[in-house]
C-alpha cells in the first residue's frame, strides 16, 4: 500500500524469487529516491512475475495517466499484469482508519481480487 505499492513493484525487479506481486496505489513510480539511479518505471523490464495493481480512479499519485504509462510499458515488454481502477477511490482507499479516503466497496473487491490472484499464482 502506498510506499509499499512502490516496493511491491521494485522487489520483483531486483529479486527473481518473487512469484507474484500486488501493488496497491504505489506512488512516485517515475522518481528516484535516495541514492537510487533508476526509477521503478525504468526497472520494469526486470519484473518477471505476474502483477495485479490496484488504482484509485481519482488518485493523483499514481494518476490515471501514470496507470496508462505503466500499463503500456508492461504490455510492450510482454509482462503478465492486470490493472484495476476503482471509481471514486483516491489514494488510501483501503485504509479504514481514514474515513475521508476509505471506500468499503472498492476495498472489499480489491481484497478478494488480491486473494484470488495469490491463490492462482502461489498455489502448488
Amino acid at each position: 500500500f502506498c510506499m509499499g505499492g512502490r516496493v511491491a513493484w521494485l522487489m520483483p525487479a531486483v529479486n527473481p524469487i518473487f512469484k507474484a506481486t500486488v501493488p496497491f496505489y504505489g506512488g512516485d513510480m517515475f522518481d528516484t529516491w535516495g541514492p537510487a539511479t533508476q526509477t521503478p518505471f525504468e526497472l520494469t523490464s526486470d519484473i518477471n512475475c505476474p502483477m495485479l495493481f490496484h488504482f484509485g480512479a481519482i488518485d493523483p499519485n499514481p494518476s490515471p495517466e501514470d496507470q496508462q504509462k505503466l500499463d503500456a510499458e508492461l504490455t510492450r515488454l510482454g509482462k503478465t499484469h492486470t490493472f484495476y481502477s476503482y471509481p471514486d477511490a483516491d489514494h488510501l482507499f483501503m485504509n479504514f482508519t481514514r474515513p475521508d479516503r476509505f471506500r468499503q466497496e472498492a476495498s472489499e473487491i480489491a481484497w478478494k481480487r488480491t486473494l484470488d490472484f495469490f491463490a492462482a499464482n502461489l498455489s502448488g
